[in-house]
């Protein structure tokens, strides 16, 4: 399902003033402190009303009846190289493995995709790959052997985005401690701050954690043409000339949507949500892809159904809610998606006023590594 973005969704009417000292780099355990130690605006929806409050005091915001939804997807490596039958470099990032070796693909450079390609991949070119059909622009099913996710993601490299000026020092600090379903490509950040003692508070006080799973796919080509052009300057065979060819023209302005991304949500998560909301709580869903697979599987009625496939499902003002009572988010940069999805939740002029008056000004610390908001 999609949900096309508005004519009048603009991406500069999405944009404020973001310092670079503000883009956190390292999470608080990294100077000794704790998940939790991150700051908390809680916004009232609707409006521009915030309070300021550290993210451990956040059962504060539950009642008994509530449920919290958390996407439990770990991220893995993803990014291989090698070479095509022609000894042209390739670069591949894969991602929502359907089972029996077929995934999804990014690939660099453009030159190399058609169906039937073969690709060498892997440190020792251990893995074979062949490309089957352009599930979606830019997008390819690929055969691989071996195939397993085990296998390839102990070859493959991980990605991380290009706004951390260097790799996270300790590879944990790039996943929640709830993540137990691997195949991520990037981050479901808005958990990270969870600790397992907020979360036992939580379900002390009759909090029920519910969760699903959405492998979040790489938005962009961005990560394969760095790999191919580091490669190719490295010695390998290719045009990087006419890959950043390629590249300039697929560059839009608009918003950066998601891809379609493979997700699952179980029957006892399905039920455990229902039956919350039936009796009187509130439905409270944490992070972005989390939100989008919510709002996917849930009906007009409002019922939440056990469901697996892929969602292309775009959230943008207008959007009318049936799976979120509350949302719990990290701060996002100008002009994102996430920024846009958000607002749809909670109005944009409130929203981007508490960001410009209150959050930049405030010194909070945006990304993966900084703090949070709860929209109630």
């Amino acid at each position: 399902m999609v949900e096309p973005s508005r004519a009048d969704d603009n991406p500069d009417d999405y944009s404020f003033d973001l310092p670079d000292d503000l883009v956190a780099q390292e999470p608080p355990e990294a100077r000794g402190g704790e998940r939790c130690d991150a700051r908390l605006a809680v916004l009232r929806r609707g409006t521009a009303r915030v309070e300021h409050r550290s993210f451990r005091d956040i059962d504060a915001y539950f009642e008994p009846e509530d449920v919290l939804v958390l996407n439990n997807a770990r991220v893995v490596p993803t990014l291989l190289y090698g070479e095509d039958g022609e000894g042209r470099v390739v670069a591949v990032s894969i991602h929502s493995p359907r089972g029996d070796g077929e995934w999804h693909c990014l690939v660099a450079p453009a030159a190399v995709c058609r169906p039937g390609a073969v690709f060498r991949l892997g440190p020792e070119h251990q893995v074979t790959g062949r490309l089957g059909a352009e599930a979606d622009p830019g997008v390819w099913e690929i055969r691989l052997s071996p195939g397993d996710g085990e296998t390839l993601y102990r070859l493959a490299e991980p990605i991380y985005p290009g706004y951390l000026k260097q790799a996270p020092a300790d590879p944990e600090y790039y996943q929640n401690v709830f993540g137990t379903h691997p195949g991520a490509v990037l981050f479901p950040s808005a958990g990270r701050h969870f600790t397992p003692e907020v979360l036992n508070r939580l379900r002390g006080k009759g909090v029920e954690v519910a969760e699903v799973t959405l492998l979040i796919a790489a938005r962009s080509h961005h990560f394969v043409r760095e790999l191919f052009r580091q490669r190719v300057a490295e010695g390998g065979v290719g045009d990087v000339a006419a890959e950043n060819q390629v590249d300039r023209a697929a560059r839009a302005e608009g918003f950066d949507f998601p891809r379609a991304e493979r997700y699952e949500v179980t029957a006892p998560a399905a039920e455990a949500i229902n039956d919350r909301r039936a009796r009187g709580g509130r439905v409270v869903v944490c992070g972005t892809s989390a939100l989008r697979t919510l709002e996917t599987v849930t009906g007009a009625d409002g019922v939440v159904s056990a469901r697996r496939g892929f969602t292309r499902l775009r959230i943008t003002p207008g959007h009318r809610f049936r799976a979120c009572d509350a949302f719990l988010t990290n701060l996002h940069r100008p002009r994102s998606s996430e920024l846009l999805l958000t607002s749809a939740f909670t109005d944009r002029e409130p929203l981007l006023d508490v960001y410009r008056r209150e959050l930049v000004p405030g010194a909070y610390r945006f990304h993966e590594f900084g703090d949070s908001m709860l929209i109630v």
